[in-house]
Protein backbone atom coordinates (compact mmCIF):
# COMPACT_ATOMS: atom_id res chain seq x y z
CA UNK A 1 0.00 0.00 0.00
CA UNK A 2 0.99 3.30 -1.04
CA UNK A 3 1.28 5.86 1.70
CA UNK A 4 -0.08 8.56 -0.99
CA UNK A 5 -2.90 6.57 -1.85
CA UNK A 6 -5.30 9.25 -0.18
CA UNK A 7 -3.89 12.30 -1.51
CA UNK A 8 -3.75 10.96 -5.04
CA UNK A 9 -7.70 10.21 -4.91
CA UNK A 10 -8.22 13.31 -3.27
CA UNK A 11 -6.24 14.94 -6.46
CA UNK A 12 -8.53 12.36 -8.65
CA UNK A 13 -11.85 13.66 -6.78
CA UNK A 14 -10.62 17.32 -7.12
CA UNK A 15 -10.05 17.13 -11.13
CA UNK A 16 -13.23 14.89 -11.91
CA UNK A 17 -15.97 17.74 -9.85
CA UNK A 18 -14.15 21.03 -10.72
CA UNK A 19 -10.69 20.22 -13.31
CA UNK A 20 -12.84 19.63 -16.68
CA UNK A 21 -14.71 22.24 -19.10
CA UNK A 22 -17.32 20.18 -18.65
CA UNK A 23 -18.04 20.88 -14.60
CA UNK A 24 -16.20 24.32 -15.46
CA UNK A 25 -19.33 25.08 -17.19
CA UNK A 26 -21.90 24.21 -15.14
CA UNK A 27 -19.91 25.51 -11.98
CA UNK A 28 -19.92 28.57 -14.24
CA UNK A 29 -23.74 28.08 -14.65
CA UNK A 30 -24.95 27.43 -11.27
CA UNK A 31 -22.23 31.37 -10.51
CA UNK A 32 -24.20 32.54 -12.41
CA UNK A 33 -27.04 31.93 -11.52
CA UNK A 34 -26.44 32.02 -7.84
CA UNK A 35 -25.46 35.78 -7.87
CA UNK A 36 -28.28 36.49 -9.42
CA UNK A 37 -30.86 34.76 -6.73
CA UNK A 38 -28.63 36.81 -4.47
CA UNK A 39 -29.54 39.76 -5.89
CA UNK A 40 -32.67 39.62 -5.76
CA UNK A 41 -32.63 38.23 -2.40
CA UNK A 42 -30.76 40.81 -0.70
CA UNK A 43 -31.23 44.24 -2.88
CA UNK A 44 -34.68 43.63 -4.71
CA UNK A 45 -37.37 44.68 -3.14
CA UNK A 46 -41.19 43.00 -4.26
CA UNK A 47 -43.62 40.15 -2.46
CA UNK A 48 -42.20 37.62 -4.21
CA UNK A 49 -38.73 37.47 -4.33
CA UNK A 50 -38.69 34.32 -2.07
CA UNK A 51 -39.51 32.88 -5.47
CA UNK A 52 -35.88 33.22 -6.65
CA UNK A 53 -35.03 30.28 -4.52
CA UNK A 54 -36.56 28.22 -6.79
CA UNK A 55 -33.53 29.06 -9.62
CA UNK A 56 -31.06 27.40 -6.88
CA UNK A 57 -33.01 24.20 -6.67
CA UNK A 58 -33.35 24.34 -10.56
CA UNK A 59 -29.82 24.41 -11.31
CA UNK A 60 -29.27 21.75 -8.45
CA UNK A 61 -31.83 19.46 -9.21
CA UNK A 62 -32.71 16.42 -9.01
CA UNK A 63 -30.08 15.90 -5.99
CA UNK A 64 -31.16 18.86 -4.46
CA UNK A 65 -34.67 17.95 -4.52
CA UNK A 66 -33.49 14.35 -3.06
CA UNK A 67 -31.44 15.91 -0.18
CA UNK A 68 -34.33 18.41 0.48
CA UNK A 69 -36.61 15.32 0.83
CA UNK A 70 -34.22 13.89 2.79
CA UNK A 71 -34.41 16.54 5.31
CA UNK A 72 -38.13 16.59 5.39
CA UNK A 73 -38.54 13.02 6.23
CA UNK A 74 -35.29 13.44 9.03
CA UNK A 75 -37.00 16.48 10.27
CA UNK A 76 -40.07 18.16 9.79
CA UNK A 77 -38.89 21.91 10.33
CA UNK A 78 -35.12 21.56 9.02
CA UNK A 79 -36.30 22.35 4.98
CA UNK A 80 -37.47 25.52 6.22
CA UNK A 81 -34.19 27.02 7.79
CA UNK A 82 -31.93 28.50 5.54
CA UNK A 83 -28.64 27.05 6.57
CA UNK A 84 -30.38 23.71 5.66
CA UNK A 85 -31.34 24.91 1.96
CA UNK A 86 -27.64 26.77 1.41
CA UNK A 87 -25.76 23.31 2.67
CA UNK A 88 -28.11 21.15 0.41
CA UNK A 89 -27.34 23.30 -2.32
CA UNK A 90 -23.53 23.47 -1.81
CA UNK A 91 -23.17 19.15 -1.59
CA UNK A 92 -26.16 19.51 -4.64
CA UNK A 93 -23.58 21.52 -6.48
CA UNK A 94 -20.23 19.14 -5.61
CA UNK A 95 -22.35 16.09 -6.02
CA UNK A 96 -23.20 17.00 -9.89
CA UNK A 97 -20.25 18.61 -10.53
CA UNK A 98 -18.45 15.71 -9.82
CA UNK A 99 -21.35 13.44 -12.11
CA UNK A 100 -20.72 15.75 -15.25
CA UNK A 101 -16.95 15.59 -14.92
CA UNK A 102 -17.65 11.69 -14.91
CA UNK A 103 -19.89 11.87 -17.60
CA UNK A 104 -17.03 13.89 -19.48
CA UNK A 105 -14.00 11.73 -18.43
CA UNK A 106 -16.24 8.68 -19.52
CA UNK A 107 -17.37 10.10 -23.15
CA UNK A 108 -13.84 11.31 -24.12
CA UNK A 109 -11.89 8.41 -22.67
CA UNK A 110 -14.39 5.93 -24.84
CA UNK A 111 -13.80 8.21 -28.10
CA UNK A 112 -10.08 7.47 -27.78
CA UNK A 113 -10.41 3.86 -26.68
CA UNK A 114 -12.00 3.09 -29.97
CA UNK A 115 -10.18 1.33 -32.79
CA UNK A 116 -9.43 3.34 -35.40
CA UNK A 117 -9.94 2.00 -38.83
CA UNK A 118 -7.12 0.65 -40.88
CA UNK A 119 -6.29 1.92 -44.13
CA UNK A 120 -5.17 -0.07 -47.19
Amino acid sequence: MRPNKPITDLRAFVRLAFGNIASGVYLAVVAAVTALVVRDLWFVEHPDASFAVLGLIAVAAPTMLVLLAAGELAAGGLVESSWFLWAAFGVSVVLQSLAVGALARLATTSARRRPRPRRG
